[in-house]
């Protein structure tokens, strides 16, 4: 389980593997982060993308960053989340796990 502080920067790793455990070192064509209030949600609460908010290195690993204003308005509790990849019109959830939104002791400039 990923855990936050609600209304801060966050920043996740991760990288494709094979089914020998090797790294993948060929970016997807797609990716997907995807967070919901539970499974069967139809609302992504946040889902950051391939260039707008996912970056890929020439290492193998993809970086997610979550701004300030992307959990500002959540609830102190866990959420659900997938990472999802397409290649050659595969789609392949690679990850699924929860993330918990912490509180937050300070606010935005201070103001409660």
């Amino acid at each position: 389980m990923l855990e936050m502080r609600r209304g801060d920067s966050a920043f996740f790793k991760f990288q494709r593997k094979n089914l020998l455990n090797e790294k993948i070192l060929k970016k997807s064509e797609k990716v997907w982060f995807t967070l919901k209030e539970n499974a069967n949600s139809k609302k992504n609460l946040i889902q950051k993308t391939l260039n707008d908010g996912i970056s890929f290195t020439e290492d193998g690993y993809y970086h997610i960053v979550l701004k300030p204003q992307d959990t500002k308005k959540l609830k102190y509790k866990k959420y659900y989340y997938d990472i999802q990849v397409e290649n050659a019109g595969t789609v392949n959830t690679i990850a699924y796990d929860k993330l918990k939104i912490n509180p937050e002791i300070t606010y935005e400039g201070g103001e409660e």
